[in-house]
């Protein structure tokens, strides 16, 4: 037996068991345990194999000669539902197999809208746009034993699914945010031990979410509700002269309010039919497939968004609450199904308002108890707590988002609850206002805990980042008079005996305080509840230095606070997905979580806000899922943005040796090259609107454009010769040589031996050193000089200083590391300006900040992912924690620990796609020791500074040693220069 085995076997990088698997051959793919007293080796072979639930084999890759630890799963085409397990076993360099794995199990969904069966999109037929939020019911009965029990739904915007009172899942904020006029995600659970014998009811509550986001009042308070933007509402109007069956051809008021592509609803409730728009012109809209019945003049029409993203597409038209389930119960006699359609009960429930951006008013006293228990009246005779009838009615069927709309598994990891954080303190501000201070910045929830209390006694929650002066909770980092001011959720007690609990369900906020004002009598209690998309974590550093390790901290929470159902800008003022957002930082996102089985359902998005028509086809939203605006002018079309649809692919082959991705969206990646070749460059030359976004000095657009320009090229090309696609290698590859000539010519100033974006020596920044030297622009012989204008620009008059923003910064540490000029960024870290004003204890900020904000001048949000880019150089720099050049899914390691300041002990760890790799190392005085782990499968460089024994070769100052699997242990004496005491 080999002292190499295979375990965490994943499916599309996920875990299993999963359910709803809408690949029907997905990526099988495993790690290695740690090694036990024998050393783990070297993978050359694999064997998977596939069965079904009754032991049948379904596939077997037979022995395969590779060191990859992962294979796309072969064998028939699984229909909808099928159940299939795999497990694998692994032969290593000396000819020894392992024994067979555990099995991993997962399931496929309803891969076709067929397999929906008869289950319609379901709404309530009477809700206003500002009206109180809907729930469904539908009581059904079982009888004998069930075997299993799916549940598949979608509700649009957010949904809560119950039965029989309990949830169906831990998961939160599902079913996900999406472009709904392509895509919305469905969910299936697993809800056999939630049935009971007889009767039983599903209930699902549904939200806004970002289906519709709208600012309607509040009726808690919020005046002017705070929305970053709002849904874009369809065309609605009327038949302008009847419309017969067989009409392929409709009159309506506004054609061109109907995009091509997108669907049109004619007709009422009682009889309505959906069609596809094929064409518009002034007479009117052109739909196919024909009309099968007549519709009156004077009757209702309603668009929808449009389904290819074009110039300024509705894709983010308002989708009013709706949703589709489907129940399969599988007992001894066969399937029962139970599908959403008028059969379903429907009302307005206790949620009176609800928006993505400010908040939820709940009024306890609307809810009817037991509403999703057997037994509950959902007759119109039934009643709320406050006497009032429930108003329970028949949903109608409705229509999906668009026509084109497909239901979709999410690949990424479901969002939940991960950890409770209570109060570190609570301050009174005034008989009835108490602020709770969390003590750390996240993204969650309040939760709010009243004794017992009248009925219609009004709490507000206002949850917030910082404080102003009076101690009262600060909404400066979210407020914007032109989008509102108000963030706030407001709940009305229903006088429940013993008290009671609650917490908005709807949407998420960032917060470090929550102000609670309620009657002066009452004393509520709040604890904050942490969210984010639950991926595996990745790795940490610990280390002998607070600011080091304090910083990792906040970027760890940064990470994690925008890890949602899409990775976003910031928790609390825009919660949206701009591509560069997350492609920038990803050494630091990629770093502390595994973001595998994350990133696909990324790329899905960018996929989808890819122009698909006119002269700007294959151009890329700033922000995908796209809400909005987001192709035109200076937050539209920029290429450091657009260009994560080639990005994404390619950190996901280089992160986790993921070459599937990039080989289904190549067509894609290539068609934003193209739009970049055809309508952004001139003579190789790109302007970039936004610049190194936040930087503390301007750097050209036009340099950082066409830096993006080069990245483009130089991963089109990389991910071409990874595809085997030599012939597109070669030309990208040419392309980025051009670009680079093209970068080095515009903007190098050969008299100061430095790049600057507008000729002049204001213009060479920081980042327009860094970015070309981190991309291989400069020449050879030119890089000793602009290294040194970038040191001299760190450095500065007031002592090193780190002053690049967005673009720049991640480049600025890579080649400062890189150059082992590791003393400027401890420097920098330890001054008082820059991350040291991060660390102030300000009345505003008490004890200083816990998050990272999105600019160095504490403006906006007070929690973002782009300026954590220092927490790079932890892991890659200090824990010595990177992958070799060339590598790709860190089968290769480069392990080059950085001893600087007066710092005496590092810990770092990562776990790659093989296992676990670590390494800590402590100095006294001149006596340096090192202790790694290197992973099975995977092979090291191991640079030990110092003078050491036994190393293969001596490479600037360092014993190198060439390593495979295990742990070992190294000691050196350092030279007088690396030691503080000694200096």
């Amino acid at each position: 037996m080999t002292g190499i085995r295979p375990e965490r076997l994943r499916v599309d990088g996920r875990t299993g068991p999963l359910l709803g698997v809408d690949d029907r051959h997905p990526v099988l793919s495993w790690g290695f345990a740690a090694e036990d007293a024998e050393p783990g080796g070297l993978q050359t072979a694999f064997q998977v194999e596939v069965t079904d639930p009754d032991g049948r084999t379904w596939w077997d890759s037979g022995v395969v000669e590779s060191g990859r630890a992962r294979v796309r799963c072969g064998g028939p085409e699984p229909a909808a539902r099928q159940r299939l397990r795999w497990r694998v076993r692994v032969r290593d360099e000396h000819e020894r197999w392992s024994p067979w794995s555990e099995r991993c199990e997962w399931e496929l969904g309803l891969l076709t809208r067929r397999d929906w069966g008869t289950a319609s999109w379901i709404a309530h037929p009477d809700r206003g746009p500002g009206d109180p939020l809907p729930i469904f019911a539908k009581a059904f009965t079982t009888c004998g034993p069930i075997s299993a029990a799916r549940l598949h739904l979608c509700g649009l915007g957010v949904h809560a699914a119950t039965l029989n009172g309990r949830p169906v899942t831990d998961e939160v904020l599902a079913p996900g945010n999406s472009n709904y006029q392509r895509s919305a995600e469905h969910r299936v659970h697993d809800v056999r031990e939630l049935l009971l014998p007889g009767e039983n009811v599903l209930g699902v509550a549904l939200g806004h979410g970002t289906a519709h986001v709208h600012r309607y009042g509040t009726r808690g308070g919020a005046r002017d509700p705070y929305s970053w933007w709002t849904s874009t509402e369809p065309a609605r109007g009327e038949l302008l002269v009847p419309a017969h069956p067989g009409a392929d051809r409709i009159r309506v008021p506004d054609p061109g309010g109907h995009p091509i592509g997108g669907t049109v609803t004619i007709g009422t409730r009682d009889r309505w039919e959906s069609r596809q728009v094929v064409a518009a012109d002034e007479h009117g809209l052109i739909i196919t497939p024909p009309l099968e019945h007549r519709h009156p003049a004077g009757a209702p029409v309603e668009g929808s968004g449009d389904p290819v993203a074009q110039w300024e597409p509705t894709a983010g038209a308002a989708v009013s609450p709706r949703l589709i389930a489907r129940l399969e119960l599988t007992g001894p006699d066969g399937r029962r199904d139970i599908v959403s359609g008028p059969d379903w009960r429907t009302a307005l429930g206790p949620a009176i308002t609800d928006n993505w951006f400010s908040g939820t008013d709940h009024d306890a006293r609307r809810a009817q108890p037991g509403w999703d228990e057997p037994g509950a009246d959902h007759t119109a005779a039934a009643t709320r707590r406050d006497g009032e009838p429930t108003g329970w009615v028949d949903a109608i069927r409705t229509t999906p988002p668009n026509g084109g709309t497909e239901l979709v598994w999410r690949r990424a990891q479901p969002v939940r609850v991960v950890r409770e954080w209570r109060p570190v303190r609570v301050r009174e501000l005034e008989p009835g206002r108490r602020v709770f201070d969390l003590g750390q910045n996240l993204a969650g929830w309040p939760r709010l805990r009243l004794p017992e209390v009248p009925a219609g006694t009004e709490v507000t929650l206002r949850p917030g980042e910082s404080l102003v002066p009076d101690g009262s909770v600060d909404q400066t980092s979210v407020r914007n008079d032109r989008r509102g001011t108000d963030v706030l959720h407001t709940y009305t007690a229903a006088g429940l005996p013993g008290g009671e609990t609650w917490q908005p369900s709807f949407q998420y906020f960032a917060m470090r305080f929550v102000e609670v004002t309620a009657p002066p009598e009452v004393r509520p209690e709040v604890v904050g509840l942490q969210l984010r998309a639950d991926a595996p974590r990745a790795g940490s550093v610990r280390t002998s230095d607070e600011r080091v390790d304090r910083l990792h901290r906040m970027a760890h929470f940064s990470v994690a606070s925008n890890l949602m159902s899409v990775l976003t800008d910031c928790p609390g003022r825009e919660k949206l997905a701009y591509g560069a957002d997350y492609t920038h930082p990803m050494g630091v996102l990629s770093r502390h979580f595994d973001l595998a089985a994350y990133l696909p359902t990324m790329q899905r998005h960018l996929a989808e806000g890819q122009s698909g028509r006119g002269p700007d086809v294959g151009n890329v939203a700033l922000k995908a899922p796209v809400y909005d605006w987001g192709y035109r002018d200076r937050f539209g079309d920029e290429v450091n943005w657009g260009n994560a649809i080639v990005l994404v692919p390619w950190l996901l082959h280089r992160l986790y040796d993921d070459a599937e991705t990039m080989a289904r969206h190549y067509p894609a990646m290539t068609a934003y090259l193209d739009y970049l070749r055809r309508r952004k460059a001139h003579r190789h030359l790109v302007v970039g609107e936004l610049g190194d976004w936040v930087a503390a000095e301007e750097t050209a657009g036009e340099l950082t454009g066409t830096w993006g320009y080069h990245a483009t090229a130089r991963a089109m090309a990389d991910v071409a010769a990874a595809l085997g696609n030599p012939a597109d290698a070669r030309e990208y590859g040419a392309l980025a040589e051009d670009i680079a000539r093209a970068f080095h010519e515009r903007f190098y100033l050969p008299d100061l031996g430095c790049y600057s974006g507008d000729g002049t020596e204001r213009g060479a920044t920081q980042a327009a050193q860094a970015m070309p030297l981190d991309a291989g622009i400069v020449p050879v012989s030119e890089r000793p000089r602009v290294l040194a204008a970038l040191v001299e620009r760190v450095r500065g008059s007031g002592g090193p200083l780190l002053r690049a923003g967005h673009l720049g910064l991640g480049p600025v540490v890579r080649v400062l590391r890189d150059a082992d000029r590791d003393e400027l960024l401890w420097e920098a870290l330890h001054q008082d300006a820059g991350y040291g004003e991060f660390f102030r204890d300000t009345p505003a900020n008490p004890g200083g900040l816990s998050t990272v904000p999105e600019q160095w001048d504490l403006r906006n949000s007070l929690n973002h992912m782009i300026l954590t880019q220092l927490d790079e150089w932890f892991h890659t720099g200090l824990a010595g924690l990177d992958q070799a050049p060339g590598s790709t899914g860190f089968r290769r390691l480069r392990i080059r620990p950085k001893v600087v300041g007066d710092l005496r002990r590092v810990e770092g760890h990562h776990t790659t796609p093989a296992g676990r790799v670590e390494s800590r190392w402590c100095r006294d005085g001149r006596e340096f020791t090192l202790a790694v782990r290197i992973p099975p499968n995977t092979t090291a460089e191991v640079h030990v500074p110092g003078r050491t024994a036994g190393a293969d070769l001596v490479r600037d100052g360092h014993g190198v040693f060439e390593l495979g699997p295990g742990q070992r242990t190294f000691r050196s004496t350092l030279p007088r220069a690396e030691s503080r005491n000694d200096r």
